[in-house]
């Protein structure tokens, strides 16, 4: 047994979305979950095991059928906060290629930063 308080966690699940036929091709989507747990393995599990429930198959208005399935848990993080009050950031994660993470989620509203005074410039 577990003696260690459950405090929040943020667990990112990906599934992958199929339509029978194969003329359609596979959709990827990911989940941000909270998770309640006394370590990052114990969080990690139940973040398996929900990934895991939510896979389901359903027919479509052409009697296709679509499989919503799980493709794992792409990351595990303890919450930023042991609280979750309003207005408080969840999960942080960082990147080096602003042009690609645009890219990949047709993100057409963000915008590089700008230098300041004293940031150098690259010529």
């Amino acid at each position: 047994m577990n003696d260690h308080p459950k405090s929040p966690h943020i667990a990112i699940l990906v599934y992958a979305t199929t339509v029978e036929g194969g003329y359609a091709r596979p959709r990827y989507s990911e989940d941000i979950v909270l998770i309640h747990a006394s370590s990052i393995e114990e969080a990690r599990a139940a973040a398996e095991a929900m990934g895991h429930e939510e896979t389901s198959s359903y027919k479509n208005v052409y009697d296709e059928t679509v499989t919503w399935s799980f493709i794992g848990v792409a990351d595990v993080r303890a919450a930023l906060y042991d609280t979750l009050d309003d207005d408080i950031t969840l999960y942080s994660r960082s990147f080096d290629d602003l042009g690609q993470y645009r890219a990949n989620f047709s993100l057409t509203s963000l915008t590089e930063p700008t230098a300041g005074p004293d940031d150098p410039v690259s010529s």
